[in-house]
């Protein structure tokens, strides 16, 4: 019997790397490790009860990734583009970080690398929209495919259901980026990773978008108002410059909007978010769910995430 291949999930407790774990969980075929700077958070403590394997190493310490990426099969990495630091441009940048831990990756020959990045908004913009998380994410990306990985594989996500019922976003009319909301089960993007470790050699140097179902924004208002047989949900489409709890989140906010205006709702790097993407994305569920044992099982819908959370969030939703 073979030894299980060593995932490292760098920054395993935040949200995608958190999915991207719990799926890989299932699979006996690989050892799950997580890193974590605090050990001692709660998040980390919720890890571990949960019964994942957690390693202190700080994403700016090479020496501490090096201890942790010995003997690694693959490495999955998230940068955190929300830490106030590299928000407030305090510091050295994201993109310094995230090329210690390919680096780090590297010398401890890694095979496989995937990184959840984010649109190539300066380029394909010609330079009219630079978005500093975005172009940070480009960076790393660029440096990725470069670094000598047998495989640098980009696992990008649209956007995030769960983000519907975050407290920050409770009206949905600030939620006018464009035409076409593409939308992501945090599940789902955990699974659509897990597919590529077990082919990785087969997506070298592509890009996956995460997509579980295509909708407008004004679809979701409509799924939920159905759902719940009310009419509280609505879509109202700002034309004013938006407002966010940071000079450097507003700037953030602002950027994506007139990036989504300019490629009139491309998102996914000026592609058409057609049934393409959505199928490959499906194709890559099927295969994780399988590895983990649990059968078949299809991505998120729009109807089938509301459905699960509209009735035990409708009092939180009740100023939209």
């Amino acid at each position: 019997m073979t030894s299980p291949k060593k995932i490292v999930v760098v920054g395993g407790t935040g949200m995608f790397g958190g999915s991207v774990a719990r799926s890989l969980k299932d699979n006996p075929e690989f050892e799950v490790v997580l890193t974590t700077r605090d050990p001692n958070s709660p998040k980390a403590s919720k890890c571990r009860e949960e019964g994942f394997l957690l390693v202190k190493a700080n994403s700016w310490n090479a020496a501490e990734l090096g201890l942790v990426l010995a003997g690694a099969y693959g490495v999955f990495l998230n940068t955190d583009s929300d830490d106030l630091n590299f928000k407030n441009e305090v510091g050295p940048p994201e993109s310094a970080m995230g090329k210690i831990v390919i680096d780090a990756a590297i010398r401890q020959n890694v095979k496989y690398f995937v990184f959840s990045g984010l649109p190539q908004s300066n380029r394909l913009t010609n330079g009219e929209v630079s978005i500093l998380s975005f172009d940070n994410k480009t960076a790393i990306a660029n440096y990725g495919r470069k670094a000598g990985f047998e495989a640098f594989v980009e696992v990008n996500c649209g956007w995030a259901m769960d983000i519907f019922f975050m407290e920050t976003l409770s009206e949905f009319e600030d939620l006018s980026y464009g035409a076409d909301s593409m939308d992501l089960r945090g599940d789902d993007y955990g699974d659509a990773v897990h597919a590529v470790f077990l082919e990785p050699s087969k997506y070298a140097n592509h890009i996956i978008w995460a997509i579980s179902d295509v909708a407008s924004f004004q679809d979701v208002v409509d799924t939920y108002n159905r759902l719940t047989g009310t009419q509280v949900a609505r879509f109202v489409p700002q034309t004013e410059p938006l407002k966010a709890s940071t000079p450097g989140k507003t700037k953030e906010v602002n950027g994506l909007r007139n990036y989504c205006h300019y490629v009139q709702g491309k998102y996914c790097n000026n592609q058409v978010t057609s049934g393409r993407l959505l199928r490959e994305m499906r194709a890559l569920k099927a295969v994780a769910t399988e590895a983990r044992g649990k059968g078949h099982a299809s991505t998120q819908s729009i109807d089938g995430f509301l459905r699960e959370n509209a009735p035990v969030k409708l009092q939180s939703m009740s100023k939209i």
